[in-house]
């Protein structure tokens, strides 16, 4: 009787990573978007892992740098946040385009609302405080300074009112962006109750690409830079994936042809993200498309982006993006004495080999304590039920 048993059993790396992967409301798991959310994590943690190299150098070391070509790919690779931006726009509207196809039923905006705020909050609310408390103990500023800072970073308006981003966590801006484009979903959303599968396709290509004309506008005045005017484009790229996603329902057929062609759109982005200039703009959408298309459709992309260590980092990819930043400022203090005189690739490969299994191991704890309980939509009651061990931090039956 027990290799029966075994043989259900899932492999052994899945039962060790299960208590550290997502849950979702629905119960649909989607491996390739949360391979997804581990590129767009990833390349943002390099970009600034470089800059706690760089802010730990010598005056004038940057400028010293610009032949090398690492450092040019570091600097930008921060394009993992319009990354994350087609992520959302893709798994807010799915539902939406879901229900105007008759799919499924009606999203409930009430619910749509609760579920951003009760799965959301309670992490980032939590690192604020605690990273307020930080700044507080390391001087970096007093309470009655910083309080201001705090509150307009909790309500999302730090960027509107400073002008700049968060005083409490830096990376916050872009989760104000996130939150300006939660409100507006809904309605932009209503896209998909065009019927006619060509016209609905040639009005969210129009949408990206005025968007795109609206973000150069937005970014030319810099208040606006911080805003959704600025970003707009990749939320709505990602509403064009969701179009592709159900226009295949699901028959993906994988291809080596993909293969290449998501190499040669990586290639082309890093090449004009390096070359600058408004053609990024115009094209970073739509080379971001092609690149998410491809990993569902190429054969070893595919297999890479759904791997179970890949997906399950990528699933804690809001608790690392909130604190990874603290985490690499914190540690580079000390880890940079292990090779102040080194190269700066050496600099950087001992940086990263260094610093980043302990922020994956802080952010696996708080993602399994703090994140991973409020992605149970009844977690508030199930904490009024019974323990809070036993109710919330750990259910062994949950399954992503």
């Amino acid at each position: 009787m027990a290799a029966p048993a075994q043989a259900l059993s899932a492999p052994r790396p899945l039962q060790f990573l299960e208590p550290y992967r997502r849950i979702t409301s629905t119960g649909a798991f989607i491996p390739e978007i949360d391979g997804l959310r581990f590129l767009a994590i990833f390349s943002v943690y390099i970009y600034h892992l470089a800059g706690d190299v760089l802010r730990h150098s010598q005056p004038g070391y940057a400028q010293s740098l610009n032949s090398s070509w690492l450092l040019h790919v570091a600097q930008i690779s921060n394009v993992g946040v319009p990354v994350f931006f087609v992520i959302s726009g893709f798994i807010l509207s799915l539902p939406f385009a879901e229900a105007y196809r008759g799919l499924r039923k009606p999203v409930s905006i009430k619910k749509y609302f609760l579920r951003r705020l009760t799965r959301l909050e309670p992490p980032y609310i939590l690192c604020l405080l605690l990273f307020f408390g930080l700044k507080i103990v390391a001087g970096k500023g007093t309470a009655a300074s910083l309080l201001p800072n705090l509150f307009a970073s909790i309500f999302y308006v730090h960027n509107a009112a400073f002008g700049r981003p968060s005083d409490i966590d830096f990376v916050a801006w872009s989760l104000e962006v996130e939150v300006q484009f939660y409100i507006l979903a809904p309605v932009l959303a209503s896209v998909f109750a065009i019927a006619k599968a060509r016209l609905r396709r040639l009005v969210l290509i129009a949408l990206v690409l005025l968007t795109t004309g609206m973000s150069l506008f937005a970014f030319a005045h810099p208040p606006l830079g911080l805003s959704l005017l600025a970003y707009a484009q990749y939320f709505l790229a990602g509403f064009l994936f969701a179009e592709f996603y159900l226009s295949l329902a699901g028959r993906f057929r994988t291809r080596r042809l993909w293969d290449f062609v998501s190499v040669a759109a990586w290639c082309a982005l890093l090449a004009l993200l390096v070359r600058g200039g408004t053609i990024v703009d115009w094209t970073a959408p739509w080379l971001i498309l092609v690149l998410f298309i491809a990993v569902f459709q190429g054969a070893a992309v595919r297999r890479f982006f759904t791997n179970a260590w890949i997906t399950t980092i990528g699933g804690m990819c809001y608790t690392i993006y909130l604190l990874h930043n603290y985490a690499i400022a914190s540690l580079g203090t000390i880890t940079e004495r292990l090779s102040p005189a080194l190269p700066f690739s050496a600099r950087l490969l001992v940086q990263f080999l260094v610093i980043s299994p302990l922020v994956l191991l802080v952010s696996a704890a708080y993602f399994r304590f703090i994140e991973r309980p409020c992605m149970r939509s009844d977690w508030f009651r199930r904490l009024k039920a019974g323990p809070f061990v036993k109710t919330v931090l750990y259910d062994a039956s949950v399954r992503p």
